[in-house]
């Protein structure tokens, strides 16, 4: 058990100056002053006065086992390891195929969640991929809803070159097959959509969503500030009901000039009027974009990274100057209700999972939980893969 004593706390919304006790991967209890005997326990105290406790980041879009491959085998990013994941506050993480559903296959991305499971964290998975039909485990989306307790959702990609070019009709099957499988396996069953730049934007989507008896709620698409038009147009599109996620590792200083930056991204969402509940960040991490000039010729690579999020978070609250909770929402909460994970994920709430980041007045990470374990700390993080640190023989 660990007792977190005088902490300010925000669960994301203020709590004030609490105390926080935690065990047995949860947590336990939330007051203003927590009094007992535990001697009888292994009981160990936090001291938090002076900072700031928070939930573990939630990314719902991680190439957990590497990406890319797009300008040839050799462009291929490695995979992604869990010390380079809990360092930088994340605790939660949904793996995705990348462009290439080949090569790396959707039974080896089911292999490195687990992996990431028994390392220490919570890791989730989405079927699919970028083609059509879906990269499947079971043979068909539903099927892993329901069947695959990792599946939680489906992904796939429109507008952009490297698509399948699905159909509106191939569209709205994938949704409805995420969304079904959903309800029998228990999950949310969303669709996460990767969006590209092309000339169609969000217009399938958007009609989907005006058209069809399709949950709104349930579509997510991601990158939508890569591209000052597709930025606009998903103003709209949260409008109407939908969940826009943006790309914490694209903008003009990560090396696409015509992106918008994330943290200035979600003040004009608030600008703008959008429900902020509608709104979430994800890092992208270990995707790449291979850069083209105007013949198609390959000029470069541009590789995203995992510790974009807590770095745009922080540039939400010290250079956006929004409130700190607001901020955390789109890395927290929001997170896990948009993928079906809330309250067990996202928030600090008797029950709730242990998973908690402690950090400093300037909202620097001090200390990571993951499921009631201490994962990182100033030094480094704590929980590392089998390999890392091995000698092979």
């Amino acid at each position: 058990m660990i007792l977190f004593k005088n902490a300010e706390v925000y669960a994301p919304e203020p709590l004030g100056k609490k105390n926080v006790l935690i065990g047995a991967g949860k947590i336990l209890k939330i007051a203003d002053c927590i009094e007992g005997d535990y001697k009888e326990v292994d009981m160990q105290t936090v001291d938090a006065a002076g900072k700031i406790l928070t939930p573990g980041f939630v990314d719902q879009h991680v190439h957990v086992m590497g990406a890319g491959g797009e300008a040839g085998f050799a462009s291929r990013t490695p995979e992604l390891q869990i010390s380079n994941i809990v360092v930088h506050g994340i605790t939660t993480v949904v793996g995705l195929h990348g462009t290439d559903g080949t090569a790396r296959n959707i039974e080896a991305l089911y292999a490195k969640v687990c992996a990431l499971e028994e390392e220490g964290i919570t890791a989730r998975m989405l079927t699919g991929s970028f083609e059509m039909p879906s990269a499947t485990l079971t043979g068909s989306v539903r099927r892993d809803l329901i069947l695959i307790d990792k599946v939680i959702g489906a992904k796939t990609a429109v507008s952009d070159r490297r698509s399948s070019q699905p159909t509106r009709i191939e569209m709205e099957h994938l949704i409805a097959e995420s969304y079904t499988g959903g309800l029998v396996g228990g999950k949310r069953g969303y669709t996460h959509i990767h969006m590209g730049v092309g000339a169609r934007k969000l217009d399938m989507l958007m009609d989907i969503i005006k058209e069809t008896e399709l949950p709104p709620y349930l579509l997510i698409p991601t990158h939508v500030n890569r591209d000052k038009d597709l930025f606009e147009q998903s103003i709209e599109f949260a409008r109407l009901g939908g969940t826009i996620d943006i790309t914490t590792g694209i903008g003009p200083e990560y090396g696409t000039a015509e992106a918008v930056k994330p943290s200035e991204a979600v003040h004009r969402y608030l600008d703008a009027g959008v429900d902020i509940e509608r709104v979430t960040m994800s890092s992208d991490a270990n995707g790449s974009m291979a850069v083209y000039d105007a013949q198609g010729n390959y000029i470069g690579l541009i590789v995203t990274t995992v510790e974009t999020m807590h770095k745009e978070f922080k540039d939400l609250v010290l250079k956006e100057k929004i409130p700190l909770e607001t901020a955390l929402r789109v890395i927290t909460s929001n997170v896990s209700r948009a993928i079906g994970m809330y309250p067990q994920k996202g928030t600090i709430k008797e029950g709730a999972d242990a998973d908690l980041v402690l950090m400093d007045c300037d909202l620097e990470i001090r200390e990571v939980y993951a499921r009631g374990k201490l994962a990182a700390n100033e030094n480094g993080a704590l929980l590392h893969n089998v390999f890392e640190h091995s000698t092979m023989m």
